[in-house]
């Protein structure tokens, strides 16, 4: 596959709500090939003070932090779109919901994808500019 340029801006002027690409990340866990969809919030990767080695799986390649998205909705659900449904991802937390995120290596990542919005009533309107 070819190389795909993914962005993870912090809010900004431009941007009040950042400008972060939705990705499709696939991990093995055991025998079991998972896929998920999520947003990529940030690229980094650690850098190890003087006379300490890191272990390789953080020294060898960026990390991603992400926060993911769960499908509510299949293409047969809404067949004048054919296409998935996806919504935030939540988990309990003892500050009440929270967006569940993780830390992944980049070379999770498969592929880049669009996420087309759908705003609802209480949609802020001046964000879309």
């Amino acid at each position: 596959m070819p190389s795909q340029v993914m962005q993870a801006a912090p809010p900004s002027e431009k941007f009040p709500m950042g400008n972060c690409d939705a990705v499709i990340t696939q991990s093995i866990h055991g025998d079991q090939t998972v896929n998920l969809i999520a947003q990529v919030r940030a690229v980094f990767q650690p850098i190890a003070p003087r006379h300490v080695t890191l272990p390789p799986y953080l020294a060898d390649q960026p990390l991603l932090y992400v926060q993911y998205y769960e499908i509510v909705g299949n293409p047969g659900n809404q067949p004048a779109i054919s296409m998935y449904t996806v919504a935030r991802k939540y988990r309990e937390g003892l500050a009440g919901q929270q967006r569940l995120g993780a830390i992944i290596p980049i070379t999770d990542v498969m592929h880049a994808v669009e996420l087309i919005p759908v705003y609802g009533e209480g949609a802020n309107r001046m964000l879309a500019i």
